[in-house]
């Protein structure tokens, strides 16, 4: 075994023998080389392969770290491929088999998401009549239907920590109250079906270690090293039964870094590192050589981080050495009055970066702005990949509202764009007043003067009727965006939105953002008809690269076919991955960090995910921020202090 390319840690490392340990390993440290070198050595201290377990939290990731070992492996053979059966898989996969092998499941089969909202629906149609939600006037199939996949989501979030009330925190506020009852009733029905929730084999895998004293000696003699990748995303129920996996020596190698801990919403615990060194005694260790980024992007994201104090402390240094002085900084921070301004830029800089051959990536806080991102570049013709996938844009319900109302101002508008939006706000109109093919406001009034009803509800139906044509007339005429202003203004829309989301202001905030750049949008295009032509192609290159995307090998593939592409992706989904030139926008408070007034712990966390964004560039990093109108004034983010304090 041949380590004269590590470097000093990571030689302590890989050659860490008995005992747990803490591995902390800094952005482009060298972790995935560090563990499949200590396989290796683990190998030829004759710990036997099958006795090696390795869990990471992706399957691709898995699948990535068993390739790479079995091709050292095979180089470091000498004697053509060796195969070793060393145990790599994720906890999901691991903790299946072992309910599986242990005869511990009745069945096999895992409940599919569309299968668990079928579920839960009909259990929550039997609280919508209670006093709490009938103050809210009643959910409707469609806010149910959303309503389900959150509370699921939040029902997952508790069997990963077992934390009722962060998980009942988590579903939407109208169900806060019933959260507990809705889970207990949920369970119920699942263990009915005989199925099996995915979140299940975590809790159930604990429970058999923990109740099964025979079942755990077996698990614990089979596996006698356990190496965990990403260890700063372990949740407390995979904590738990990791550590009932464990037997004396405690041979567990935790690799991660508390700095990159970015999946709270979905239970992880960073402090579960402190647990690990505290319970268990465990080496610490510091992988320190950042063989990623140049010398001023380490250094300047870690002026970021080190302003949160749950951390461990660190000290990084890069392995590249500083850049040309009297050249640009390869840190940029660039202001722009309005999302107008700072598009342009982009689409500007990206285009130039894709001249030089050099790997582009843009990352965004969440996925609608990266959709509306990628809906500018389409109309810029600039070539981008999105590696995650997701609805268009266009397809929110906010911008199919509002492009039902634009085709009624046009004269077009059918039957459908009617119902869609006619009590949006409510203006109390029956469903039977409208028509078939195209709306007529004339035939809709005669239908109430044909209808049976109150004289006096009779004139204010029509003379709603009539004040709706008359402000959808007023807008033929106008540019789309002054339209589109009006619709939210003028015809109330705007207050329908705010009436909305009252008891959740995060999504007022959400919502917020995606008029602005609705108006924008509106802006680049003449009329309706062409604003609805590029919706559709839109819509269809989406759908194309989805098609592309199974086929493709990765995401680099159009730039091997010499077809260079920007790659858009949210952070989170950026995890992992590094990029010659890296652009951050929007780097405004409400957005970085996320939502209105969040408490200090979930600022640490979102910290956290500015850092991973910036320690994604190696060459180049930008970033952007808004600052707003008179209007609408804009703040930057707080991430962006340091920035400032180091150019002063």
């Amino acid at each position: 075994m041949d380590l004269s390319s590590a470097n000093e840690p990571q030689k302590n490392a890989i050659t860490h023998l008995r005992g747990p340990c803490l591995v902390l390993a800094g952005p482009g440290s060298g972790k995935t080389y560090t563990i499949t070198n200590r396989i290796l050595y683990l190998l030829e201290q004759k710990v036997p392969p099958e006795r090696i377990l390795v869990i990471t939290f992706m399957k691709e990731a898995a699948l990535s770290m068993q390739n790479r070992f079995q091709q050292m492996a095979g180089a470091a053979g000498h004697g053509g491929p060796v195969f070793y059966p060393v145990n790599f898989g994720t906890f999901h996969s691991i903790f299946y088999h072992i309910l599986k092998e242990s005869k511990a499941l009745k069945s096999g089969e895992l409940l599919k998401n569309s299968e668990k909202k079928n579920l839960i629906i009909p259990i929550l149609k039997t609280y919508e009549n209670s006093r709490e939600h009938a103050a809210q006037g009643g959910q409707g199939q469609n806010a149910l239907s959303e309503d389900a996949a959150q509370i699921l989501s939040a029902i997952g979030y508790y069997k990963n920590t077992m934390d009722m009330p962060a998980a009942a925190a988590k579903a939407p506020a109208v169900w806060q109250q019933d959260f507990e009852a809705v889970c207990r009733d949920y369970e119920q029905t699942v263990k009915r079906t005989g199925r099996l929730d995915f979140d299940d084999m975590l809790y159930n895998c604990k429970r058999l270690l923990q109740e099964d004293g025979a079942v755990r000696s077996y698990w614990q003699n089979r596996f006698r090293h356990i190496l965990i990748d990403e260890f700063q995303d372990i949740n407390p129920v995979q904590y738990e039964a990791v550590k009932l996996l464990a037997a004396d020596p405690y041979n567990i190698f935790a690799v991660g870094d508390d700095d990159q801990a970015i999946y709270g919403f979905r239970g992880s615990r960073p402090e579960c590192l402190k647990r690990f060194q505290t319970e268990f005694g465990a080496r610490q260790l510091l992988l320190d050589v950042n063989y990623r980024s140049m010398p001023e992007i380490v250094q300047t994201s870690l002026s970021v981080i080190e302003e949160n104090r749950d951390r461990f402390l660190k000290r990084l240094r890069a392995a590249a050495e500083p850049g040309n002085p009297e050249g640009p900084n390869p840190v940029a921070l660039h202001a722009f009055p309005d999302r107008e301004g700072q598009y342009g830029y982009l689409c500007r800089s990206i285009a130039a970066g894709l001249q030089t051959g050099e790997s582009c990536a843009v990352l965004f806080r969440t996925n609608s702005y990266m959709q509306g991102f990628a809906a500018r570049l389409k109309a810029a013709g600039i070539a981008y990949e999105m590696k995650e996938r997701a609805a268009s844009i266009y397809e929110q319900f906010i911008v199919k509202d509002i492009m039902a109302y634009l085709w009624l101002a046009s004269g077009k508008g059918s039957r459908e764009h009617m119902l869609q939006v006619m009590n949006r706000p409510s203006r109390y109109i029956s469903r039977e007043a409208v028509g078939a093919g195209t709306v007529d406001f004339g035939k809709m009034r005669e239908y109430y003067d044909r209808v049976e009803m109150a004289e006096r509800q009779r004139r204010e139906a029509k003379e709603r009727l009539t004040c709706l044509e008359k402000q959808l007339l007023g807008i033929r005429g106008r540019s789309l965006r002054l339209a589109v202003s009006f619709i939210l203004k003028g015809m109330g829309y705007e207050q329908y939105l705010r009436d909305l989301s009252r008891t959740e202001p995060e999504k007022w905030e959400e919502w917020q953002e995606l008029l602005e750049w609705l108006k924008e949008d509106a802006a680049s295009y003449a009329d309706v008809e062409e604003w609805t032509r590029f919706q559709e192609e839109y819509a269809r290159t989406l759908e194309q690269a989805k098609e592309e995307g199974r086929q493709r090998r990765g995401p680099q593939d159009r730039q091997q076919e010499g077809k260079p592409a920007v790659q858009l992706l949210t952070v989170h989904g950026a995890k992992g991955l590094e990029y010659d030139r890296v652009w951050i926008p929007d780097c405004n408070e409400k957005i970085f960090p996320h939502g209105t007034m969040p408490e200090e712990s979930a600022v640490e966390e979102e910290r956290r995910i500015f850092y991973v964004a910036m320690t994604r560039a190696k060459k180049n990093l930008e970033l952007s921020y808004l600052t707003g109108t008179k209007e609408r004034p804009r703040q930057p983010s707080r991430f962006l202090n340091p920035l400032y304090s180091r150019e002063q």
